[in-house]
């Protein structure tokens, strides 16, 4: 999965560092993430000269946010992405932009993990840049992630949306889900966001009754994911069919649901997302 980055290590230790030449700078861009040549994640001195303008009060390195390290080497977020220099920095070096949804696909899965963190962190940042009490700028606070009101003393943690994902089983049979009107065409596990008010184990009983019709018992916890694009936390879980096995499809949510067996389950080529961590097991009979 994404967060099995071994043997390399990332630390979330919070800092205020300044960005120094050889670290490196996620720069985002719409929905697009800024690449160097050889595919990784640029750094602060190669965009420094390119970044200058007016757009940046002050030096560019300032205007940088620390976010982590891996393998010890620091990772910086670039806070106030211009679409010009980001064009100027592709055609001075030949970097080029990349939609998120690919970042997924960079290797070693260490440059996946980062990219899809700092995607989580830049969108907190990106909409929290004013006090939501107030409407007075926000700072970094000294001590820890945080964001913090001069003027009223409020104050902002990065949110995290935990949601879940069921692996329904009935024996020998893995119950799986289309999408309706979504990007992703193939079979997948029921998933939903929890709820306000709702225990994990409530939002797989729901989830599963809402898209599916069916009841489920026997619920374990199989694992957890960090999502960093839309700020998950999925926490999966697999349940055992209690009673009827007939399917009630939500059309607004799904486009098929199927009953499949064992031996002949879809399993994703991804060894990225807990989704195709959770087939694959079942597949291989360890569900």
């Amino acid at each position: 999965m994404i967060q099995d980055i071994g043997p390399h290590r990332f630390s979330l230790e919070y800092a205020l560092y300044t960005a120094r030449p050889e670290d490196r700078v996620l720069v985002f861009d719409g929905g697009s993430a800024l690449l160097d040549a050889e595919g990784g994640w640029p750094c602060a001195g190669q965009l420094e000269e390119v970044f200058s303008s007016p757009a940046f009060p002050g030096s560019f390195t300032e205007s940088l946010q620390y976010l982590f390290t891996a393998d010890n080497v620091r990772y910086f977020l670039c806070m106030q992405p211009d679409t010009a220099a980001v064009q100027k920095a592709a055609a001075a070096f030949g970097f080029r932009t990349v939609p998120l949804s690919s970042v997924r696909a960079l290797r070693p899965m260490v440059n996946a993990y980062i990219g899809y963190t700092g995607s989580h962190l830049h969108r907190w940042y990106s909409q929290h840049r004013f006090c939501g009490r107030c409407g007075s700028p926000m700072v970094p606070a000294p001590d820890e992630r945080r964001l913090d009101c001069p003027s009223c003393k409020a104050s902002v943690y990065p949110r995290i949306d935990p949601c879940v994902i069921v692996a329904v089983h009935d024996g020998d049979r893995l119950l799986m889900t289309k999408y309706a009107g979504r990007a992703v065409s193939w079979f997948v596990l029921i998933a939903g966001f929890i709820e306000v008010g709702e225990t994990a184990e409530d939002a797989v009983r729901r989830e599963v009754m809402e898209e599916a019709g069916v009841e489920v018992t026997d619920i374990r916890y199989y694992g957890s994911q960090p999502w960093g694009i839309p700020g998950n936390l999925t926490l999966g879980f697999t349940a055992r069919l209690s009673g009827s096995d007939e399917i009630t499809i939500d059309r607004r949510e799904l486009a098929d649901a199927r009953w499949f067996d064992r031996s002949e389950v879809p399993v994703p080529d991804d060894d990225v997302s807990i989704t195709a961590a959770m087939i694959r097991d079942f597949a291989a009979g360890r569900i």
